[in-house]
């Protein structure tokens, strides 16, 4: 039987810009209704305004009271989903070698929204997704996720929890009519990187990036990953210590 999901209703998380904005246009233009969320209103009004017909949900995945707001939102406008795309993610250049380490306020926020927050979207939106004949939840996760950058070490480390986690939901919902992907980047040239000094080497363009995840999302792969991503996955089992090397050189 395919796995293919047919574009229905689709939410996105952290849509207001990079992935998460480019795969809501990607949806849109397939003639999906498509539903945004994230913090800044303004941005998200931004996207939408680019693609009538799409609606803008105002939600912090870090904080389960606005999700928990955010999904009954959402359950008023369509009454299912056969696609949740979480997406928010930041990422933050943390060094623990310090005289004065991160303080809690620093690790948190990353904690909470790559995470905790995708874990919490994730269970309040499988009612919805559970309406629909078929659906699908595609996580995003990062090749750092299985070989770690060390300056962004909370973040590698959210990735990683968030590739166990994708293996435990798919084995649970394996009897569903639910599919669980993981989409699994390499560096993309997106905003996500605005904390550090310049774009990052290899950045692969965002519309090569789109190109491959819906690609792999049409073929109903659980798995997709993308150039770097890709060599990340498997290095991570065949040559990790050489391939840690190579992430961190120079640092």
């Amino acid at each position: 039987m395919s796995k293919r999901v047919v574009d229905g209703a689709v939410l996105i998380t952290g849509a207001s810009s990079g992935i998460g904005a480019g795969l809501a246009a990607r949806f849109h233009a397939r003639g999906a209704r498509v539903i945004i969320s994230g913090r800044d209103r303004t941005r998200l009004e931004a996207v939408a305004a680019r693609h009538p017909g799409m609606s803008v949900i105002i939600m912090d995945v870090a904080d389960p009271e606005s999700v928990s707001r955010g999904l009954a939102a959402v359950a008023r406008e369509t009454p299912y989903l056969t696609t949740l795309v979480n997406n928010a993610g930041i990422q933050r250049l943390l060094d623990f070698s310090v005289a004065e380490p991160p303080g809690p306020a620093d690790l948190t926020a990353e904690i909470d929204t790559n995470f905790a927050g995708l874990v919490t979207v994730t269970a309040a939106a499988l009612p919805l997704l559970r309406r629909a004949p078929k659906a699908r939840v595609v996580h995003i996760g990062s090749g750092l996720g299985f070989v770690p950058y060390a300056r962004t070490p909370v973040y590698s480390a959210t990735k990683a929890a968030v590739h166990s986690f994708t293996v435990s939901l798919r084995h649970q919902l394996a009897g569903s009519t639910v599919q669980v992907v993981e989409i699994i980047p390499p560096v993309v040239d997106t905003p996500l990187h605005r904390s550090l000094p310049s774009t990052p080497p290899m950045a692969m363009p965002l519309d090569r990036f789109l190109d491959r995840a819906i690609h792999g999302l049409d073929a109903g792969k659980d798995e997709i990953p993308v150039g770097l991503g890709r060599v990340s996955q498997i290095g991570a089992r065949v040559f990790p210590k050489r391939l840690f090397s190579l992430i961190n050189r120079g640092d």
